[in-house]
C-alpha cells in the first residue's frame, strides 16, 4: 500500500462511518451505552476471527499492551459519541467530529512541542467559523450537553489517532484491530455489569430487528473493517492527515442522507443553506491545514 492507496482506503471507511449515524438512531435510549459497545465489539470480534484467526499465532505481549491502550481510548470515544448522538442530527454530529484535528494539533504541541503552522491556525479558525454557520438557528446546540459529550468524544478520538500512528508501523493491523475489539468487549461488559448491579440498568438487549440491524452494521463495518483498514493505512500517513480525511464525513453524510432516510425509514435530515455554507467553510479550513494543498494554491496564484 502506498500513500494514495492509504488515502483512498481511509475515504472508503469514512463513508461507512458517515452512514453509521443513521443506524445509531435505531438504538433505543433505554439500551445501556456499554451494552451496545459490548455486543458490537463481541460480534465484530467473532466476524474478524473467521478471516484472521491465523494471525493470532503472531501475537506478542507488546501488541496486547497496545491493544489495551487503544481499546481504552475507543471505549471513551464511543461512550461519549453514543451519549451525544441522541441529541443532535447526523450532519451536526459529523460537523463536531470533523474538528478532532484541532485536538491533534494541541496534543502535538503539548507532547512534542510542535508549534502549529500559520496555515493550521487559519484552518482551525475557518473550521470553527463553519461550525458556527452550520449551527445557524440551532446555535444553542453548541452549548448543550450533547455538544459537550461530542467534544469529549473528539478529544478521545484525537488521542486514539495519535496512538494508532505510533503503533501502526510496528504492529500487525489485524491483531491490533481484534485486540481492540476484545478489550473493548471486556471493558464495556464490566461497565455494563456495574451499571446493572448498582444503577438499575437492564442486563438485556432488545429483540427488534432494527436494533440488531444496527448491531450488525456497526460490528462489521465500524468495529471490524474500519479498525483493520485504519491501522494499516496509518502506516503511510500521519494522524493529522487521517483526521482530515475523516473530516470529509460531513459531505458524505449530507450526500447520502436523502437515500438513507428512504432505505431505513428514519426521520429525514433537513439540509439547509447554513449547513451547506458551513460545510464549505469547514472543508476549506481542513484543506488549509494540508501543506501540499496550500503549496498548490500558491503556485496557481503565482501563475494567475
Amino acid at each position: 500500500m502506498n500513500r494514495i492507496e492509504a488515502n483512498l482506503s481511509l475515504l472508503i471507511i469514512t463513508f461507512f462511518a458517515s452512514v453509521q449515524y443513521a443506524f445509531l438512531i435505531w438504538v433505543p435510549e433505554s439500551v445501556s451505552h456499554f451494552a451496545f459497545m459490548c455486543i458490537t465489539n463481541l460480534v465484530g470480534l467473532i466476524m474478524s476471527l473467521f478471516f484472521f484467526f491465523g494471525e493470532l499465532f503472531r501475537l506478542d505481549i507488546r501488541q496486547v499492551k497496545q491493544s489495551m491502550i487503544l481499546s481504552g481510548e475507543l471505549v471513551i470515544f464511543n461512550l461519549f459519541l453514543l451519549m451525544g448522538i441522541q441529541g443532535l442530527g447526523s450532519t451536526i454530529t459529523n460537523a463536531f467530529l470533523s474538528t478532532n484535528f484541532i485536538f491533534i494539533a494541541l496534543i502535538a504541541f503539548l507532547t512534542y512541542k510542535q508549534i502549529p503552522s500559520r496555515e493550521t491556525l487559519y484552518g482551525i479558525f475557518t473550521v470553527l467559523a463553519g461550525l458556527l454557520i452550520m449551527a445557524g438557528s440551532e446555535l444553542h446546540t453548541l452549548f448543550s450537553m450533547s455538544a459537550f459529550y461530542l467534544t469529549l468524544s473528539n478529544m478521545a478520538f484525537a488521542f486514539y489517532l495519535v496512538s494508532v500512528s505510533e503503533y501502526s508501523s510496528t504492529s500487525n493491523p489485524a491483531i491490533i484491530a481484534m485486540g481492540q475489539m476484545f478489550f473493548c468487549f471486556i471493558f464495556s461488559l464490566i461497565l455494563w455489569a456495574f451499571e446493572a448491579l448498582f444503577m438499575g440498568a437492564a442486563f438485556s438487549l432488545p429483540s427488534n430487528p432494527e436494533f440488531w440491524g444496527s448491531v450488525i452494521y456497526v460490528s462489521f463495518f465500524i468495529r471490524g473493517l474500519y479498525g483493520i483498514v485504519q491501522v494499516y493505512a496509518q502506516r503511510y500517513i500521519s494522524a493529522l492527515s487521517a483526521s482530515l480525511i475523516f473530516s470529509t464525513a460531513i459531505i458524505m453524510t449530507m450526500a447520502v442522507s436523502p437515500v438513507m432516510t428512504k432505505i431505513l425509514g428514519i426521520e429525514p435530515e433537513i439540509i439547509t443553506w447554513p449547513k451547506i455554507i458551513g460545510s464549505a467553510f469547514m472543508i476549506a479550513g481542513i484543506l488549509m491545514t494540508e501543506p501540499e494543498f496550500c503549496a498548490l494554491i500558491r503556485r496557481l496564484l503565482r501563475h494567475a
